[in-house]
């Protein structure tokens, strides 16, 4: 599903809603207003695709999570749990607005892995919309990054590969143009050569 089916989906099914101008959105299940620009956008979109796409139970999932690090207090973006009481942790997924250069993306990694750790999730999803990268947090090595094709669907282990023949995904305009900006800005950071 694309972005606006996702969200076509998330009002019909009474999971988000909008202000009138479509400049906020709630979250219902949470009770959770935000300025809908930039990371929220994206936030939204895999917090729907948790929901739509990996089958998880929207009562398993919590948003703006707090967590401890050391004296600071941090927020995870959407943590997913084993159970709708929130006792385990699965997977936490740190959003960041599509635009974002690689160096703020990779940030973005890391600081997902610390709240993960922190929490003990198993897994780790990293996304700009445009950019996702997925991780399983080894139980034996937890800073250790396993690099796996996707977080798994519910009840689900993880797949081997995420695209094969007969599955290849279809992209829009916009997503292709981000895509083809973020090479740029990787290439010719400021205006020189990037080695």
């Amino acid at each position: 599903m694309n972005t606006q089916e996702l969200i076509d989906k998330g009002i019909n099914e009474k999971i988000i809603k909008f202000n009138d101008d479509k400049t906020r959105i709630t979250y219902c299940l949470h009770n959770k207003s935000k300025n809908f620009k930039t990371e929220e956008i994206v936030q939204a979109e895999a917090y729907l695709k948790l929901i739509f796409e990996y089958n998880y139970p929207k009562e398993n999932i919590n948003l703006f999570v707090p967590v401890k690090m050391g004296a600071d207090n941090r927020e995870a973006d959407i943590v997913v749990y084993k159970d709708a009481k929130h006792h385990a942790p699965l997977i936490v997924v740190e959003c960041k607005k599509q635009e974002v250069s690689n160096a703020e993306y990779n940030q973005s990694i890391a600081q997902a892995f610390s709240y993960a750790v922190t929490l003990g999730a198993e897994y780790v999803w990293a996304t700009s919309g445009a950019n996702n990268s997925y991780y399983q947090v080894s139980s034996i090595y937890p800073q250790q990054r396993i690099d796996i094709s996707d977080i798994p669907e519910l009840n689900k282990p993880v797949k081997k590969y995420k695209y094969f023949k007969g599955n290849l995904e279809i992209i829009g305009q916009d997503e292709l143009t981000t895509k083809f900006k973020q090479a740029h800005n990787a290439l010719w950071a400021g205006g020189e050569l990037d080695p």
